[in-house]
């Protein structure tokens, strides 16, 4: 039988000074007088019976909704709106796996029941207030046994209804049925969203083609223009180089002190941009509307129809908070082993009823 310690609830003094003590194993070897490992003493929990299961945030229709607009085509699948969604959003959803329970454990009876699973990645999105002698324990595993490649940890809290100390599973269906409600609220909202979003995204796409041929030939014009630019650029900074090593190999033949190239070229300011188009419109003798289209060109400032961008724009600050249909209680703490096929070893187990605080590690 596991290890059960009640008692009530402590203050956050108390709590610190038990932090600091280390867990002590619960029970010796009767063989050898020693007391059991870490790892020895891990029991086994339960085991996983169904895939992960993803219930999505119940406040969030907008959202969602507004996500299935975005990244999927008019005709495309509710199952596919609804990957879509899963894909953007997988961190706000909430996972849910099913848990046969070896034997009976605080308040969990035995048999199989649903639970939230957090992943040891997330570990520090938990908000529940964990007794310290659980957190030392789950410390120790990953310092210990947790270190092997391939263990997964996890922090998973029951789906129930508390009713006085009682707790009222939640079962498969009404898991599903809360699901698929929040699910057909979606898409509901999806259907008003998408009266208006796709009449808007199909004006806006017949734009982009209507669009298309002017934007190409700007695009080559400007193309053409600032190779032309950058190819009578490279030819003064050529001319201005060669000015300058002419200067040094002079002040060298002239004068005692040293003077090298580096130096000479440091005299002489570096050519900009602005002046370059200037003074290739002397030499082309453009009008002033060429030369101010080229400095526009310059400055990357281009036609309306070149930089029109013609997707939607969705400006709205969007919060989410990740809210499940059902309750949650009675967390626990469990592992993985590499090859373990879904079973769980305990790591600690903790609830408390009526004002006192059972822990089981």
């Amino acid at each position: 039988m596991p290890t059960t310690i009640a008692r009530p609830v402590t203050t956050q003094a108390s709590s610190t000074r038990e932090s600091s003590r280390r867990v002590r194993p619960s029970k010796v070897d009767p063989a050898t007088a020693r007391p059991f490992t870490l790892d020895q003493e891990l029991k086994p929990f339960g085991r996983w019976v169904s895939e992960p299961l993803w219930v999505p945030p119940k406040d969030d229709h907008a959202t969602l909704a507004e996500t299935m607009v975005r990244e999927t085509w008019p005709f495309a699948s509710q199952d596919t709106r609804w990957a879509a969604v899963l894909a953007k959003h997988a961190d706000r959803f909430t996972q849910v796996r099913e848990l046969d329970l070896y034997q009976a454990s605080i308040r969990l009876p035995k048999g199989r029941f649903f639970v939230t699973v957090t992943e040891q990645k997330d570990f520090d999105k938990i908000t529940d207030k964990i007794p310290a002698c659980v957190q030392t324990r789950l410390d120790e595993f990953l310092a210990g046994p947790g270190k092997q490649r391939g263990v997964k940890v996890y922090y998973f809290k029951p789906l129930c209804v508390e009713a006085d100390d009682q707790l009222i599973l939640t079962t498969r269906d009404d898991l599903l049925l809360a699901i698929d409600k929040v699910k057909k609220e979606v898409f509901a909202e999806y259907a008003r969203q998408a009266v208006y979003q796709r009449a808007t995204q199909a004006v806006m796409a017949g734009g982009n083609v209507a669009l298309a041929l002017p934007r190409w030939l700007v695009n080559y014009y400007v193309r053409r223009k600032q190779q032309a630019i950058d190819a009578y650029q490279a030819r003064l900074e050529f001319k201005r180089r060669k000015t300058a090593l002419r200067a040094a190999r002079t002040y060298q033949k002239l004068r005692t002190t040293p003077c090298s190239f580096d130096d000479m070229l440091e005299l002489t300011s570096p050519l900009k941009r602005d002046e370059v188009i200037n003074q290739y419109c002397l030499e082309q003798e453009l009008s002033h509307i060429e030369r101010d289209q080229l400095l526009s060109i310059a400055a990357g400032s281009l036609p309306w129809f070149v930089t029109l961008s013609l997707s939607v724009a969705y400006l709205t600050t969007l919060t989410l908070t990740i809210t499940t249909p059902v309750a949650v209680c009675d967390p626990a703490f469990v592992a993985e082993m590499p090859g373990a096929k879904g079973e769980l070893l305990k790591i600690g187990h903790f609830d408390e009823v009526a004002g006192v605080t059972h822990i089981e590690i």
